[in-house]
């Protein structure tokens, strides 16, 4: 029995892993062909009133590199994952844990877990909240209200943390921007208005994001064929810490 519901649940989340990135791939198809053909994603654009200067970004090695440094961590520790905590704390970014985290999160419109740094009010709200202090910006950080997470959605959080540490393209402030609205950019007369520079950032931040559901979707995989993990990842089992 807990066999079938260990293959019910891969099959179920790479359902929807899948789903999730037709969604991505059909969106993206109403851009111009052209530039999404070209390799723009691991490059850094600058734009003037007069010119465009793109700086190439020597990510070949680094996405690999992330990928096996990231599954190895996760195989080491599937049974303490406490140690990820406290690899992400020693990575200089913050982990709160607060029992309300997702009430706290709805007025700026951010979700529970891994959260990038921020600016202006949306930072003042969350120094205020967090750290009792008037401040304007803040780092990258965790907010979570309790460290018992579902194995699949931190992951795919703990991804896009680690690449984001690794300085890679789409985790800038207007790239996640134009990412969190993609649906609604893609399917309106407002894709038209779009400048070369947005459309690279925007198809940046969704390459990212297809990156991560595949590589949660891969691990899981691996993981559950495995017979000394066979029993880890059960449907609605969490990580209990």
């Amino acid at each position: 029995m807990k066999k079938k519901l260990t293959k019910i649940s891969i099959k179920f989340f790479n359902l929807i892993y899948k789903l999730q990135e037709k969604k991505h791939v059909k969106r993206m198809e109403k851009l111009n062909k052209k530039i999404l053909s070209a390799s723009y994603c691991d490059e850094k654009i600058h734009t003037t009133s007069c010119a465009t200067l793109t700086i190439k970004q020597d990510s070949s090695n680094k996405t690999s590199a992330n990928k096996e440094k990231i599954k190895k961590l996760f195989e080491t520790f599937l049974d303490r994952p406490e140690k990820l905590f406290e690899y992400i704390k020693n990575g200089k970014t913050p982990v709160y844990k607060i029992q309300n985290a997702p009430d706290i999160l709805k007025p700026i419109k951010e979700q529970e877990g891994f959260i990038l740094p921020k600016k202006g009010l949306k930072a003042l709200y969350l120094n205020l909240v967090l750290n009792k202090k008037i401040s304007f910006k803040t780092s990258e950080m965790f907010v979570l209200r309790s460290y018992n997470v579902n194995l699949c959605a931190f992951l795919y959080q703990f991804y896009n943390w680690y690449s984001y540490k690794m300085n890679l393209t789409g985790f800038e402030d207007d790239s996640q921007e134009y990412f969190k609205h993609v649906f609604e950019i893609c399917e309106t007369d407002k894709i038209n208005s779009l400048t070369f520079e947005e459309v690279i950032k925007l198809k940046s931040a969704i390459k990212r994001d297809i990156e991560a559901i595949n590589f949660v979707s891969d691990f899981i995989k691996e993981t559950v064929t495995s017979k000394k993990n066979l029993e880890k990842i059960k449907q609605g089992e969490v990580i209990k810490v």
